[in-house]
């Protein structure tokens, strides 16, 4: 099959021949680009601070947002080439991707995912309309990829959509935080005490997360971590 359709980076196109790497769908250049950490995180929300902050709780772009979620886990920023990455992950053909993206999160996440214990990982719910035409999305794939190699339970029943928002690339953060008001819904009655792992793709204002955390949140969960592949600062 390799001789028929030689396998090429998904990001690039270069040829992929030398399989030195453990992400087969991505070169080694791009694969350095996509994993290399160049800036330091806030822990609670995962944008860049600086060498000399401290931000074990909040960073000073998060602390007037009073987030939902108790923690962000990222792999990188929303820019060049992770940018490129996560776009493509959406479309109907990115699974392969997708899944690419949840092992580099992993691996480059190793020690934060390891020393906490999850009850479950939950994707970070489409509307049900837009499931219908919709043959795959980006969160649920990641977040598959991320249940197998953590060997937690996957649990696609507990959160849901409750009603269509529109996109939220053209809105400004306060539209965001508007249209995802109350936008979810659990499923099951109580989560109480769990720990939950929403995973989505991209974390922008935080806006849908903070959303989806409110409602685990009501719903008992003692504590909500967010997993994602790239956030994009700064979110004002």
């Amino acid at each position: 099959m390799e001789f028929i359709y030689p396998p090429t980076c998904l990001l690039c196109q270069a040829d992929i021949s030398d399989g030195a790497h453990q992400h087969p769908a991505f070169c080694t250049g791009c694969l350095n680009k996509l994993t290399t950490v160049t800036v330091d995180a806030c822990l609670r929300c995962g944008a860049p601070i600086g060498p000399f902050t401290v931000a074990t709780d909040h960073c000073i772009l998060c602390k007037r947002e009073g987030f939902a979620f108790d923690e962000v886990i990222r792999l990188g920023l929303y820019r060049e080439e992770t940018r490129v990455a996560c776009l493509r992950a959406k479309n109907p053909s990115g699974a392969l991707l997708g899944r690419t993206l949840a092992n580099c999160l992993i691996d480059a996440q190793q020690i934060r995912l390891s020393q906490q214990t999850f009850d479950a990982i939950v994707p970070v719910p489409e509307h049900w309309l837009k499931r219908l035409v919709r043959s795959q999305y980006a969160a649920e794939t990641m977040a598959r990829q991320i249940a197998t190699r953590l060997k937690v339970r996957l649990a696609t029943d507990i959160l849901a959509k409750a009603r269509w928002t529109p996109k939220q690339a053209k809105s400004s953060p306060v539209q965001r935080r508007q249209q995802q008001q109350d936008a979810f819904r659990v499923v099951k009655s109580s989560l109480h005490g769990q720990s939950i792992l929403l995973v989505d793709d991209i974390l922008t204002t935080g806006a849908t997360a903070d959303a989806a955390a409110k409602a685990l949140k009501r719903a008992g969960a003692k504590r909500v971590v967010v997993a994602v592949v790239a956030v994009s600062p700064p979110r004002v």
